[in-house]
């Protein structure tokens, strides 16, 4: 054989492993389609809102007036506020609401006035901030407000559940009043319910987990549910709650939105925790897409699972520039200024590190979303999840819940429960 048949016969034969090699290589390579939360956000031209969906006052069981807390987040720079008392629809910093009989108490104890109109004028037009307003949320409240076993709901832009004491067990009634009357809303720490902080295997349990995942399948506009509150003591769990609502809801085509918020009662929990909002102006109907779009950020200065027990953030949280989706590549990056660490995670787990995040180098362990968190000496920023559908949606599906029965002796905690002097016994003796 001569030499250069020789050649031909190697250069056939690579050339034949080489197309045997790209097509394997094809056939093998994971493609995936990425919905993004943040597909519509323009980042050239959307300013970026410090916001606070959850704060108290003496209109119900907080202990400020409500006076002294429009002013505490005005000078802690918040752009948006919603105040959310208890079965109390606020009709404006400005203006009495109605409040609840007997924990409307507050009203026979102190001399309550609103914001005074002057001052409400001020706020609103940024006097004293550069011209920076805080913009007065439209007819925020805690729905299901008298209830012992803390099944609360938040709800915006509708008025609904004003006076309604609410029903123990139930998230359902608030939900569908709002979506009914046109609003939204969201579930509140949702660990509180199950008092899951002291036992969480609940986080993992669908037989626990499905009160929160019914309302939030049944009804597009429940949008999502707190994964950050007050000073993270019973709301510890609730980022894994987050995860594995998100495991069932997302191949089931809801993407369930995270929010973090003070549930603020005393004013030393005033601006632990709060929402960037990214919006093209500021006002009630931008905010109102950005939370249902789930175009905004979930911060706080405490998250004792990702930053330990002793951690509380001091300073300014991490800056996001830009994300961008690199549909043919499958590729997620993260512009960012302030920050320490970038973590990827899905289905409750780091996956990744990095500003960058390859789904196909991750294939084998990314589920039907990812998330990113990064953090640094300011806190915790976490983003909402970027659906990740490799064509296979259904094999990622975790079969419908079926509810068990609570056995005797759950139903007797349950009704305990109930009582002002059995919640607190539970609480107190039995976590």
């Amino acid at each position: 054989m001569t030499a250069k048949k020789l050649i031909s016969i190697v250069l056939v034969l690579f050339t034949l492993l080489n197309v045997l090699s790209v097509s394997v290589f094809a056939k093998n390579t994971v493609s995936y389609t990425i919905t993004s939360p943040y597909e519509t956000v323009d980042w050239d031209t959307y300013k970026q809102y410090k916001t606070q969906l959850h704060a108290h006052t003496l209109y119900s069981d907080g202990f400020m007036d409500v006076k002294d807390v429009v002013e505490e987040y005005y000078r802690q720079d918040y752009d948006i506020l919603a105040i959310t008392d208890h079965g109390v629809v606020n009709k404006g910093w400005d203006e009495m609401p109605e409040m609840l009989p007997i924990i409307g108490y507050n009203k026979l104890l102190y001399d309550l006035s609103p914001v005074s109109k002057e001052r409400y004028e001020e706020i609103t037009t940024g006097v004293g901030r550069d011209g920076r307003p805080m913009l007065d949320v439209n007819q925020g409240i805690e729905m299901n407000g008298v209830v012992m076993r803390k099944n609360h709901v938040n709800g915006f832009f509708c008025g609904a559940f004003q006076g309604d004491w609410g029903e123990e067990e139930d998230y359902i009634s608030p939900v569908k009043a709002t979506h009914e009357a046109g609003g939204i809303s969201f579930i509140a720490h949702p660990g509180d319910f199950y008092s899951i902080n002291g036992n969480r295997e609940r986080a993992e349990d669908y037989n626990y987990l499905n009160i929160y995942i019914e309302p939030l399948l049944e009804y597009e506009s429940c949008v999502g549910m707190e994964i950050f509150n007050e000073r993270d003591t019973v709301a510890g769990a609730d980022r894994i709650i987050w995860d594995n609502v998100l495991m069932y809801t997302v191949p089931r085509g809801k993407v369930v939105w995270g929010f973090s918020n003070d549930d603020s009662h005393v004013i030393e929990n005033i601006g632990v925790t709060a929402e960037i909002m990214l919006m093209p102006e500021l006002s009630n109907d931008a905010l109102r897409t950005a939370m249902e779009n789930g175009a905004f950020f979930a911060c706080s200065r405490i998250a004792k699972n990702e930053m330990g027990d002793e951690f509380e953030g001091t300073g300014e949280y991490a800056e996001i520039e830009k994300i961008t989706v690199d549909e043919e590549q499958d590729i997620i990056t993260v512009t960012a200024n302030n920050y320490d660490t970038i973590e990827w995670v899905s289905d409750g787990e780091i996956i990744a590190t990095g500003n960058t995040f390859n789904l196909r180098e991750n294939s084998s362990k990314l589920g039907s979303y990812v998330r990113f968190q990064i953090k640094n000496d300011g806190g915790i920023v976490m983003s909402q999840p970027f659906v990740c559908d490799d064509g296979n949606m259904e094999a990622k599906m975790i079969p419908e819940t079926v509810v068990e029965p609570l056995n005797f002796f759950e139903k007797l905690v349950a009704a305990v429960r109930k009582t002002i002097l059995g919640e607190l016994f539970y609480r107190m003796f039995w976590l």
